[in-house]
């Protein structure tokens, strides 16, 4: 079976290494207040070199660590749970001894200002790796690591940056935003269930699902909601229109569903199709709930997006998208339009001109 990896998330990447700096030089601030309190007051404490070393090693390990975790997140998922945390806890393992060696490596070359290679820098090292000092910081960097898992566990489950607006409290009354909305649904899924049966239908989805989901990151979209076998997506109107992601976005996902036809014949006997409406407008944006809170989107952009998803059997296409985001979206040359008509969607007054896209 082939691993899916996720796109690495720049932003996401440059937080954890950033925080993981800050961390690092609290520690270092924490380990040189005790000292200067309750051990000898006018010791000449190696603040700066510590501080360097500490910073340097910090900044290596949480930009390696922001990539891992966002490059192999999917990986990690579609794996039992115990065989993912003995691989993650085998690699923090290795990466301490490797991470907390050089660092210590760096400290004792600027404090003993000796040759790298010289016999009394490796000794040092030695001693600090097999002391209690290792021990320290291979425990609070664990604790660190197991933190920054929580933090964008919570972060996935809300949503893309949604965890963020929800501590700053963006949402907590309805702010109205200008986004684009595309309604992705697999086409056939009942037919699909009934061939395949309640268990293998349901790691079918699972398994598109992952699949749709390095291409909708690739192209900056933003999961809003999975409501059965519909992928509801979102972007910022600037972001969606940028690159014409939020049609890219589309044909990216057909494209690696095409790359993995071999996994899909050998364990379900066909391939997944589906259908994508889109469309762009003011909504409004609020964080709703007591128990289970989470950020919703209303307004009619929502209910269009999917009545024009559900044209597309209707028209025999697979994208439709409405005249209205057509007309602001930059298109590359390799990407023909071809007009629908104006059509009268299902519980709309107004009819809507509606045009799909080949690329």
């Amino acid at each position: 079976m082939k691993t899916t990896y996720a796109p690495i998330n720049k932003r996401r990447v440059i937080y954890i290494a950033i925080g993981w700096v800050l961390l690092s030089w609290v520690q270092v601030f924490y380990d040189y207040l005790v000292v200067l309190n309750f051990v000898l007051p006018q010791i000449d404490y190696p603040l700066w070199q510590l501080l360097f070393s500490n910073g340097l090693v910090a900044l290596i390990a949480g930009t390696i660590t922001g990539i891992f975790l966002t490059k192999l997140n999917l990986w990690i998922r579609s794996h039992l749970f115990w065989k993912a945390m003995l691989s993650i806890l085998s690699i923090y393992i290795l990466g301490s001894i490797v991470f907390i060696g050089f660092g210590s490596f760096c400290y004792q070359v600027m404090t003993k200002q000796l040759s790298p290679f010289h016999p009394t820098i490796l000794k040092e090292v030695a001693t600090f790796m097999t002391g209690p000092d290792f021990f320290k910081h291979f425990i609070s960097w664990g604790l660190i690591l197991f933190i920054t898992m929580i933090i964008l566990e919570i972060n996935d489950k809300y949503g893309q940056g949604n965890f963020r607006y929800m501590l700053t409290g963006r949402y907590f009354q309805p702010v109205e935003e200008e986004r684009i909305f595309l309604f992705m649904d697999l086409k056939g899924s009942t037919t699909i269930a009934e061939q395949l049966g309640p268990k293998r239908y349901f790691q079918f989805l699972q398994d598109f699902i992952n699949d749709a989901t390095p291409p909708i990151l690739q192209t900056k979209g933003r999961i809003y909601q999975y409501v059965g076998d519909e992928i509801i997506i979102n972007w910022k109107m600037d972001t969606g229109l940028q690159d014409a992601n939020c049609v890219q976005c589309f044909f990216k996902v057909q494209e690696t569903i095409r790359a993995r036809r071999n996994h899909y014949y050998q364990n379900y006997q066909l391939l997944p199709q589906f259908k994508a409406g889109v469309h762009c407008g003011k909504v409004m944006a609020g964080e709703i709930g007591v128990v289970k809170k989470e950020i919703t989107f209303s307004g009619d952009v929502l209910n269009t997006a999917s009545r024009i998803q559900n044209e597309c059997n209707k028209h025999g296409v697979l994208l439709l998208l409405s005249e209205k985001l057509l007309n602001l979206l930059p298109l590359p040359a390799s990407m023909e339009t071809k007009a629908i008509g104006n059509i009268e969607l299902r519980g709309k007054q107004e009819k809507v001109n509606l045009f799909t896209i080949y690329s």
